[in-house]
């Protein structure tokens, strides 16, 4: 699973950053499947098949696919958070925001949906916070190498598009570093439309993530190395709409109490 996430990570913030036309043409096809882009450019395949990946498997999408997901995950890897706690669904405010988004794109205002896209957001991060610094590390290399008559690298230019998409980057980029950091996967499971939509839908997923209570002793454990918040040891039970499939749980469980299994087999 981390390598897969890494995987698409690497590749998709490369595919943001690369200004020398490195990669191929193609991996324009990493874009399409993304949630809302594969929703706006209206790719019928894409959907269906994210649709069907999420009945089956549940939030993979979120943890594997998504790199706003992925970069969360590495933000509270170095913040080294290692106590996580269960707190409940805030329901209410995840159907809201996605009310609000869809309304506004409805009635012909999109920007809210265009912020709060995870793919959109990690996008203008990238484009405005890292490639401008990953631009001038090229012209520093060009610099040294041009010195010794190497010409490998070459100046660009690396200003920033505008200050407006600049600051709304960095704002991007400081709350969710700031709550992936302090509470793990807090954007993905309260403000993302995309993890409302497909949490809804894992909640009737075939594999879910499953305590065996014969084993459970009620640790808390699991709980605490869970960044979704999910996972209520004292009642057995996991938000599957929350869960996005991390697999930290069934790691640290010292009784193995917790399995990644169909609904319908007996534990």
């Amino acid at each position: 699973r981390i390598g897969i996430s890494l995987l698409f990570f690497v590749l998709i913030t490369f595919y943001f950053i690369d200004f020398a036309g490195l990669l191929p043409d193609g991996m324009h096809v990493l874009a399409h499947m993304q949630f809302v882009p594969a929703l706006l450019s209206l790719q019928i395949g894409i959907l269906v098949f994210l649709f069907f990946l999420t009945f089956v498997l549940g939030r993979v999408y979120c943890s594997s696919i998504c790199p706003m997901g992925v970069f969360q995950d590495i933000m509270s890897r170095i913040g080294k958070k290692k106590k996580y706690t269960y707190h409940p669904a805030k329901t209410l405010l995840r159907w809201s925001v996605l009310a609000a988004v869809l309304a506004a794109a409805l009635l012909g205002f999109p920007l809210l949906l265009t912020l709060l896209d995870p793919y959109s957001a990690y996008g203008r991060i990238v484009v405005n916070v890292f490639k401008p610094v990953y631009m001038l590390g090229n012209n520093l290399l060009e610099s040294v190498f041009s010195q010794f008559k190497n010409y490998t690298f070459y100046q660009v230019d690396a200003s920033v598009l505008s200050v407006a998409s600049l600051v709304i980057a960095l704002l991007t980029f400081i709350i969710i570093l700031f709550l992936a950091w302090k509470h793990g996967r807090t954007w993905c499971n309260t403000i993302c439309p995309v993890g409302t939509v497909l949490g809804f839908l894992s909640r009737f997923s075939l594999f879910k993530v499953r305590i065996d209570q014969n084993k459970c002793n009620g640790c808390g454990l699991c709980a605490t190395k869970c960044k979704a918040a999910c996972i209520d040891s004292k009642n057995h039970a996991v938000d599957y709409s929350r869960c996005v499939d991390c697999f930290d749980c069934l790691e640290v469980c010292n009784k193995h109490a917790l399995v990644y299994a169909p609904s319908s087999e007996s534990i």
